[in-house]
């Protein structure tokens, strides 16, 4: 007969520990688990700020898959920066910016294009060179080159490249404007440019000159900080912030409204690399000079128009906005390249469409064009610009005259 313990008689400590332990353990596995999920789950609802450092955490450990996918832009020894050949590829701008990119090489190129061979081989009106700007952050039917040739009719190509400045601008048209002889060649311009621009001689090794606050460089990071979106907040918020200065310098940390307008301002990344006062950055506007010069006389040697387009950021456009959250200063830093550039406009007397008048009366009007948290125009501001292009076209309708 099998004996029945007495009803009093106690677990021994070490077990009634041991089950305490395990629950907690179990517990709190759970909760880091159920985390994950909804980090996961919740990703693009997440604050800017967490979505920065977030971006590189694998979807899944099985998976090489990243939250935000990694971009079609890839570092290249001759322009900087190069778009790989994609069709139908969704992009993000950032976590509240994303857009379907069709591109290709153009005779075999290395670089590819948010254009098509097909419209390369037929007689081409114009051409764009820049940066992001010209690429577009938006779907290809939305970007201001494709609207300015739909609404001109004309065939317009685009050629932007993200993350280059003037010189690799200058590098573009050589190789793939100018067989084409375009009679317009729209040239954007942003106040970053000199600073690619040394960017790309310190990677050629062209220049000895160092920066007096290089840029934070990508932490190596471990299996767990790559598999684990918790992880990752925790070491935010409760180790050392620095460690993500790379990935936090694209964060706008000051937020406004204004009636339907809703902006973030002043990201760090600006500061180092508008700041004319910069060894770096003087170099580079050296270059960037050159180039645009260089463009300017190639250009004109078949008879071409060279119109070199001012963008300006979305601090100085709404400047009413983002003044009292950055101060007269750090505003004051971001006008001087753009100043420096009005002025090389008047006394080299280039051909420069500035778009800070252009936008002022939108933003009266109470629209916005640009991303909220994203540097970049949107769709609108893509429209507006498009829409000037043409105004400034119909003032000067002998630059779609055929080159000589």
């Amino acid at each position: 007969m099998t004996e029945i313990p007495p009803l009093d008689q106690k677990p021994h400590p070490a077990q009634l520990w041991a089950g305490r332990f395990a629950g907690i353990l179990f517990g709190v596995l759970f909760a880091w688990l159920l985390a994950e999920i909804l980090l996961r789950l919740f990703f693009f609802s997440l604050p800017p700020r967490m979505q920065l450092v977030l971006n590189h955490v694998h979807k899944t450990p099985f998976t090489t898959s990243k939250l935000l996918p990694d971009p079609i832009w890839i570092s290249d020894n001759e322009y900087l920066t190069i778009s790989r050949a994609v069709q139908n590829h969704e992009q993000f701008g950032s976590a509240e910016v994303r857009f379907t990119v069709n591109t290709e090489t153009l005779w075999g190129s290395r670089p590819a294009f948010r254009t098509r061979q097909e419209l390369v081989d037929r007689y081409v009106d114009g051409v764009a060179v820049g940066d992001s700007f010209t690429f577009c952050f938006t779907n290809e039917d939305e970007c201001w080159v494709q609207q300015f040739g739909a609404l001109t009719d004309r065939n317009i190509i685009n050629l932007g490249i993200t993350s280059t400045g003037s010189v690799s601008h200058l590098r573009v048209l050589e190789g793939f404007g100018m067989p084409l002889q375009p009679p317009l060649v729209i040239w954007e311009w942003f106040g970053n440019d000199a600073n690619e621009d040394y960017g790309l001689a310190k990677l050629r090794s062209e220049t000895e000159v160092e920066s007096l606050n290089p840029a934070p460089p990508i932490p190596k990071r471990s299996w767990l900080e790559k598999h684990s979106a918790f992880y990752v907040l925790l070491e935010l918020y409760l180790g050392n912030e620095s460690e993500f200065d790379a990935s936090l310098q694209f964060h706008d940390p000051e937020y406004a409204e204004q009636g339907n307008v809703k902006l973030a301002f002043g990201q760090s990344y600006l500061w180092d690399a508008f700041d004319q006062s910069q060894p770096t950055n003087q170099y580079g506007w050296e270059r960037s000079q050159a180039a645009m010069l260089t463009a300017r006389e190639k250009v004109k040697s078949y008879g071409g128009t060279l119109l070199i387009v001012l963008m300006p950021t979305k601090e100085q456009v709404y400047r009413e906005m983002s003044e009292p959250l950055l101060g007269a200063d750090k505003l004051a830093l971001l006008d001087q390249p753009y100043e420096m550039m009005l002025d090389f406009c008047e006394t080299e007397h280039l051909t420069c469409l500035d778009l800070m008048p252009v936008f002022a009366p939108y933003v009266d009007a109470g629209e916005q064009l640009y991303y909220t948290t994203d540097m970049h125009l949107n769709a609108r501001g893509n429209e507006v610009l498009a829409e000037a292009l043409v105004e400034w076209t119909e003032a000067h309708p002998d630059v779609f005259a055929p080159a000589e």
